[in-house]
């Protein structure tokens, strides 16, 4: 089977959404353990900007944290996850192909992923998402053959749970603020911190770029805290587009949307109302974060949900936009700039946060960086910008001498028990095959 090129191309796109996200707890490990200004998160805001409440807006860090937020947080790991679903398929149909066990095969790669997150999540980035992914997978496997309509129940069901939920608390939290049945002057961050609770500003950064004992004790601290949500949070989102990757993957719908052989006006028709309706969910949440003054726990909270909600109706039509402009033939180029980017996600995942972590943490204490608090919004939009460019370009150097990237091919060998590292070969396989 030829590989998907556009559907590669997809993955390097939600890579770019990932980094855009996963950055600002490299920038400001604070938001790792609670501690930011007020009890809010930081983004690097001016003293002043902060100040002026909704008016900063014009301000240009005002602008990248609203934008991150609003056009990228809870869609990218989404559409991630709905691929992860995808490759799955793909992966039980190159089984098949060969004879073999996809559920040997399966277990191997999750047990592999376990490994990955793991270490990833203790040593680079303690959001790791592979951990979650691979203990989800091995449920995924054992539901490979659930019927479409009980699949697509469940999927709105984990949604719909975790969103309400989040929302309920936010808003139970809001009403209790604005009673004075809760003091809000409990959650600010000397309050926070002299509970013991979290770890203030200044003091998550000094730990973060000290030395490498006190990274590593700040990152064990902060994997403990952050992990378990990751599993409980985010785990039953990410699920959720695991099955609807199922779903569309058995039924060869991308492949299908790609062949044009569903209209372009169907498409369109359901694109325009996922864009319109997670964009409104997703700017109100972003303006209660970022464009008006701090309203405390429960807005954050508030927040929050409605990214939840917003995020797998956002990514739909994010998908469905990209895929019309990829298959087109004027975009072609687009596809061949973006695709080896994609082919290799995992190590371009994986490398994200270890360039992070040099320049933001202690690891980069002895090159002159560690430069954790001491860039503004702008300046962390510009890493995003020139790194993202930059593993789209070392991608393509790459894949001229070898068939996969550099984490993909040990893995790969890892599951498939072949070689490592193979040149790479006259013809292409299918995405994540």
């Amino acid at each position: 089977m030829e590989r998907l090129h556009a559907v590669d191309a997809l993955r390097a796109l939600a890579l770019l959404g990932i980094l855009s996200v996963n950055i600002w707890y490299f920038a400001f490990p604070e938001n790792l353990t609670g501690g930011g200004e007020g009890g809010g998160r930081s983004a690097g805001l001016s003293e002043g900007a902060a100040a002026e409440g909704a008016g900063a807006l014009a301000g240009a860090d005002q602008w990248v944290a609203f934008a991150a937020t609003a056009i990228f947080e809870g869609k990218s790991y989404v559409i991630f996850s709905f691929l992860f679903g995808l490759a799955f398929v793909l992966q039980w149909g190159a089984a098949h192909r060969a004879g073999v066990s996809e559920v040997t095969r399966s277990q191997r790669r999750f047990t592999g992923l376990v490994v990955l997150g793991i270490l990833h999540g203790i040593f680079l980035f303690v959001g790791d998402i592979l951990l979650a992914y691979a203990v989800l997978g091995f449920a995924l496997l054992g539901m490979r053959r659930i019927r479409t309509r009980t699949a697509l129940l469940l999927a709105a069901a984990l949604w719909a749970v975790v969103a309400l939920a989040i929302l309920g608390l936010g808003a139970l939290t809001w009403v209790m603020e604005s009673s004075g049945m809760m003091d809000p002057a409990m959650m600010d961050s000397e309050a926070a911190a002299s509970s013991g609770l979290v770890l203030p500003t200044e003091e998550a950064r000094a730990a973060y770029t000290g030395s490498l004992g006190s990274y590593l004790s700040f990152q064990l601290s902060a994997y403990a805290l952050v992990a378990p949500s990751m599993l409980l949070v985010q785990g039953p989102m990410a699920f959720a587009a695991f099955l609807l990757g199922l779903v569309l993957g058995r039924a060869q719908m991308l492949e299908r949307i790609l062949a044009g052989e569903i209209p372009t006006t169907r498409l369109v028709a359901i694109m325009l109302p996922a864009l319109a309706v997670g964009g409104a969910l997703s700017v109100t949440a972003a303006w209660m974060v970022w464009g008006a003054e701090a309203g405390g726990l429960g807005a954050e909270t508030l927040s929050a949900g409605l990214i939840f909600l917003a995020g797998p109706v956002q990514a739909t039509g994010y998908v469905l936009a990209a895929l019309l402009i990829l298959r087109h033939r004027r975009f072609g180029w687009l596809v061949h700039v973006l695709a080896p980017a994609g082919r290799m996600s995992l190590s371009n995942y994986l490398g994200q946060s270890l360039v992070l972590a040099l320049l933001f943490s202690a690891l980069g204490v002895p090159l002159g960086l560690g430069v954790a608090g001491q860039l503004s919004a702008s300046q962390v939009g510009v890493v995003v910008v020139l790194l993202w460019l930059a593993q789209l370009g070392i991608s393509h150097l790459w894949l001229r001498f070898f068939a996969r990237g550099p984490v993909e091919a040990p893995l790969r060998a890892w599951t498939y028990a072949a070689k490592p590292f193979p040149v790479k070969p006259a013809a292409q396989d299918h995405p994540s095959a």
